[in-house]
């Protein structure tokens, strides 16, 4: 598993300081709009805050387990559950997710994010969020840079504030390299995620595209299990995950969460939650376990929270499921993507 990247990254000819960033992956550079960057199997560590300086509530216990939020489009169907399972085995978290097929941020007549993002945090009242997005807004994006920019950049500033509240803890995952040449828009999509990321110390940025691609940063549907065996990580669409591929990002997420909230060394045997998934969550069949998921209305929170879409067909870093020497394989940097997720 790589190191927490934070600090000076080269974007687009220019630096971009990621202060309070944590890029987890392989070291990599933007290569500048619509052109994926190569990647090195090297990390690059930077100066600056890690997830280590934002500790958890401690103690947790079944009792008074971490309440951890997951929410996105469709690739969040996959991760949610994933996600939800191996933390869930541990006694001490409870995962809730919410998921909805064909959603962004630029498509609020569909589904509105911040609306419903805002009601997932009173209700849940997360420790820890995880949030993917960005895959059904490159419709968003026109010729005239000056103007879908900004627009896009207060969505996200919009969302990101929101899931911070009362300074949680967020992970920010970009979308993964696509298939087709939408990951060209979508590079420009995560720059965007990235630069709002760098005004929050309490966001952890994870660069999902270099965590799927080859070294070069090309698209791959297979990634090595770390038994000398390669496992399908990514659906005939070009686009989803399979359910390994769920795990994998999962394992990725779980190895930044694991240290910073102690969460393997206060585990439970045998007190393991049920992952909770949103009334109303939505996700594309074949792309996801279901890891004895209860279907419900969001519980109830014990205390209060502070403060054009595309459509859609119907690890690891630390591993659930498959191999642990996955590790060995660097998990995130920043890098580039494409339009909706089906």
């Amino acid at each position: 598993m790589a190191g927490a990247i934070v600090g000076a990254l080269a974007v687009t000819g220019s630096a971009l300081a990621l202060t309070g960033v944590v890029e987890i992956g392989r070291d990599s550079k933007l290569a500048g709009a619509g052109s994926p960057a190569p990647a090195t199997n090297a990390p690059t560590t930077a100066s600056g805050g890690t997830t280590g300086e934002r500790p958890c509530r401690s103690p947790l216990n079944p009792l008074d387990p971490l309440r951890l939020w997951i929410g996105g489009d469709s690739l969040a169907g996959s991760l949610g559950p994933s996600l939800g399972e191996v933390t869930a085995k541990t006694g001490v978290v409870q995962p809730v997710f919410l998921s909805k097929v064909s959603s962004g941020l630029a498509s609020p007549d569909f589904f509105d994010w911040p609306k419903h993002g805002a009601e997932e945090m009173f209700k849940v009242d997360p420790e820890v969020a995880v949030f993917i997005v960005g895959a059904n807004d490159t419709g968003a994006i026109t010729k005239d840079a000056a103007v879908w920019r900004p627009k896009y950049e207060q969505l996200t500033e919009q969302m990101m504030t929101l899931l911070i509240g009362n300074v949680r803890t967020v992970y920010w995952i970009g979308a993964p390299v696509f298939k087709d040449d939408r990951s060209l828009k979508l590079v420009q999509l995560n720059e965007v995620f990235q630069e709002v990321a760098a005004r929050h110390p309490e966001v952890i940025y994870v660069d999902a595209y270099h965590l799927f691609s080859t070294p070069d940063g090309k698209y791959t549907p297979f990634l090595p299990d770390g038994t000398g065996e390669t496992a399908r990580v990514r659906a005939d669409d070009g686009v989803h995950f399979t359910p390994e591929g769920g795990d994998f990002l999962a394992d990725a997420v779980f190895t930044q969460l694991d240290p910073q909230c102690s969460i393997t060394s206060q585990a439970v045997p045998g007190a393991a939650k049920q992952v909770i998934e949103t009334e109303g969550s939505s996700r594309v069949p074949g792309t996801s376990r279901d890891p004895g998921t209860s279907r419900e209305s969001t519980p109830t929170a014990t205390t209060s929270p502070a403060g054009g879409r595309g459509p859609e067909r119907s690890a690891p870093c630390t591993q659930s499921r498959l191999s642990r020497s996955w590790r060995s394989r660097p998990c995130l940097t920043v890098s580039p993507l494409g339009t909706s997720a089906r």
